[in-house]
């Protein structure tokens, strides 16, 4: 017996080494958080080409961007950590329940080195202006985002989740992507870079449909380090076999025939859609309040190999847009101007083409009270004015009967009050 005692006390001797470890081991920090961002807004369509296409005023209660999530960060030393993140929205209006996980959600590792991860997230072209100088000042949500006119180009595309299926148009350059493979870098003397792929689990049997996205961003902020604050940022996306000019080119919009997603394995029919933008913002504190001035230049390009005669077979449009933010206490004034040109359009066997009046503009003004950092009341307008043959509209939200359905010519136009609240 006591010879047995000696061995159990021998085992706890060793192994208690072992029990403190796991006892002192980190764990992981949970956060709930969310945004609740709920508006009553009233839109509509005027001014048609074609009047009895004019859409009347429609109400809705609007929950664009508001989600609920749950945040997990697991650190052991300066350069191995873990993340994880799931994020759903949350429709508080009660109508299109969505699955978990459907927002930004992620798992990976991190260190002073910058974060690797997997998951569905915002692409670095869409990123590439959040929280800088040159950032939209209506926080790039809803029927007031810059999305109206930047990073579409028009013919009724809204934002929307990429889907790397086969066959699938995507149109939009304001993405969350599935399947992502991403690097975020620390912030270096100002600098930091985003990195992002995502995967081609959707190629088609055949094999000649090879979706494939590829995001970067490089931007760089001077913080506190000059009198005044500087940002600055470039970005690039690229959408292999997206298919964009199957939106832009239906029922052979500029051409004779439409663009499609068709094709064979002898005769592959491949897209290239390429998205370039570049921003600049200073931000001035005064007596007066903090004022924040940012602009942004972009170029979108869409192409495809072995159109068919008559087809489209490229379109380039280019958008520029300035926007001002000033807020003093709690009173914040915001405004932003947009606008995009007519593009151009080339043609498969060199015919014709005319792309006169597709150009439009956007003009967004708003007002926002702080009760706290973490509740806002504000009021906005927002009117987008399309030219005869243009269709841009609303990119993120919006009553459906407008948002995405604009007839050509028809001004969108939106004003509404709203509530937001971050915890």
């Amino acid at each position: 017996m006591n010879s047995l005692k000696s061995i159990i006390g021998l085992a706890l001797a060793c192994l208690a080494p072992v029990l403190v470890s796991a006892q002192e081991a980190p764990k992981a920090t949970v956060t709930v958080y969310g945004t609740i961002n709920v508006n009553l807004q009233s839109t509509e369509a005027s001014g048609a080409t074609t009047a009895a296409n004019n859409v009347k005023s429609r109400l809705a209660v609007s929950v664009d961007s508001s989600n609920i999530g749950v945040r997990g960060a697991l650190k052991i030393s300066d350069m191995i950590g873990g993340v994880g993140q799931c994020e759903t929205s949350a429709n508080v209006d009660g109508i299109g329940g969505a699955g978990i996980c459907n927002r930004n959600s992620r798992v990976g590792l991190t260190g002073a080195w910058g974060t690797l991860f997997y998951g569905n997230w915002d692409t670095p072209y869409k990123t590439a202006a959040y929280g800088t100088k040159a950032d939209d000042p209506f926080g790039n949500t809803d029927v007031y985002d810059a999305a109206g006119i930047m990073s579409s180009p028009g013919f009724n595309t809204k934002t929307a989740a990429y889907s790397t299926a086969s066959s699938t148009a995507v149109t939009s350059f304001v993405i969350r992507a599935q399947n992502a493979v991403a690097y975020h870098s620390p912030t270096w003397n100002g600098l930091n870079a985003k990195l992002h792929y995502t995967t081609n689990e959707f190629k088609n049997a055949a094999g000649f449909q090879n979706p494939e996205l590829y995001s970067a961003s490089l931007g760089y902020d001077t913080g506190k380090m000059l009198p005044v604050g500087i940002s600055a940022f470039a970005a690039f996306e690229q959408h292999k076999d997206g298919f964009g000019l199957v939106t832009i080119g239906t029922a052979g919009r500029f051409g004779s025939t439409a663009a499609n997603t068709a094709g064979t394995a002898a005769t592959p029919l491949h897209t290239t859609d390429t998205g370039l933008r570049f921003g600049a913002g200073v931000q001035f504190d005064t007596a007066a309040g903090v004022t924040t001035v940012g602009g942004v230049y972009e170029m979108l390009t869409y192409e495809q190999s072995a159109a068919v005669t008559g087809a489209l077979k490229k379109y380039e449009r280019n958008a520029w847009q300035v926007g001002l933010k000033h807020a003093i206490g709690p009173h914040e004034l915001r405004a932003r101007y947009s606008v995009a040109d007519k593009g151009t359009a080339t043609i498969a066997g060199g015919a014709a083409s005319n792309t006169d009046k597709y150009g439009a503009s956007m003009l967004a003004l708003g007002y926002g009270y702080s009760f706290s950092s973490q509740l806002q009341a504000y009021l906005y307008y927002a009117q987008i004015t399309n030219e005869d043959n243009a269709q841009y509209t609303f990119g993120t939200g919006g009553a459906a009967a407008v948002a995405g359905a604009t007839p050509a010519g028809a001004d969108p136009s939106a004003f509404g009050l709203g509530f937001r609240m971050a915890f």
